[in-house]
């Protein structure tokens, strides 16, 4: 569960729900590449960039 400090962090920075779901999608790929169904290698990719994202967006 995120805090309610990220809730008014998204309300003043819409495009951080964008990297919440980034790194949502991101989580679930790696999880089912180590199980044998996707490729945990783009899973990475995809949290490791939505987790940049969210970075440069709360530094700005």
């Amino acid at each position: 569960m995120l805090p309610r400090k990220w809730s008014n962090l998204e309300r003043q920075r819409p495009r951080l729900r964008w990297t919440k779901w980034g790194m949502g999608a991101g989580v679930v790929l790696t999880g089912l590449g180590l199980l044998g169904v996707g490729s945990w290698p783009l899973g990475i990719v995809v949290l490791a960039g939505s987790a940049i994202w969210a970075y440069t967006i709360l530094n700005k």
